[in-house]
């Protein structure tokens, strides 16, 4: 089709740092050019213009994902992860309602209060001139406002490590990946047929409980009131 890149899986992306290696590739095919993952295709966008066309205005042209290797756990019909066609539609046409403005308002006065308990515990190292772990309270923030506007709950992330929510979504999204999440990704085929467990099915099997508790909750509450509807 005449996009630019390498003939074969190159060893850069594997072997030195990931973005270091795209930068250097783009530099030597363009801006957008083709490459591999093992054994999948992938074309690599680096052009503002278009990546924001493709992002937005053209979204539901390209919601389809890299297929990978699930196992046996459901995560793969959460909206984030499934590769796209019907099922990703379905799903979107679903969800679409709880992103209005109304609800995207009520939702700032969590973000608001998490926004505000997360300068406070910077501030303790400001007044120590000590240096702080940046990586760590972001990633606490980001997961008290998933958890509070998904599920009405704030852990408190960076004051309860042990929380079940996030002790459970660490189990699911934790950076060091094992063999099975990297055959997974890298060859999917190759972790059906080995039929590994790329995630701790307990930990996804927490969340689904979770999830409908609050669905069955909501029903039942939404009976004697109107305020989520």
């Amino acid at each position: 089709m005449g996009v630019p890149g390498p003939k074969f899986v190159e060893t850069g992306g594997f072997m030195g740092v990931h973005h270091d290696y795209t930068v250097e590739a783009t530099k030597k095919y363009g801006r957008v050019y083709g490459t591999y993952t093992v054994s999948q295709k992938s074309l690599v966008v680096n052009e503002p213009d278009l990546l924001r066309d493709i992002m937005t205005k053209d979204f539901h042209i390209f919601p389809d994902r890299k297929h990978f290797h699930y196992g046996s756990s459901k995560i793969d019909k959460s909206l984030f992860f499934m590769p796209g066609g019907d099922g990703w539609k379905r799903q979107r046409s679903i969800l679409s309602p709880v992103f209005t403005s109304g609800k995207l308002r009520a939702m700032m006065a969590h973000i608001s209060g998490i926004s505000d308990g997360l300068v406070t515990n910077l501030s303790e190292y400001e007044k120590k001139g000590q240096t702080v772990d940046m990586r760590k309270y972001i990633g606490a923030f980001a997961m008290d406002v998933i958890s509070a506007c998904a599920y009405g709950i704030n852990p408190q992330s960076i004051n309860n490590p042990n929380h079940p929510i996030v002790s459970n979504a660490k189990k699911i999204l934790g950076v060091d990946a094992g063999l099975h999440q990297i055959i997974s990704v890298m060859i999917p085929r190759l972790g059906k047929l080995l039929n590994l467990e790329p995630f701790d099915i307990k930990a996804v099997d927490y969340f689904d409980g979770l999830t409908n508790q609050i669905l069955s909750e909501r029903k039942v509450s939404n009976k004697y009131t109107t305020t989520d509807k």
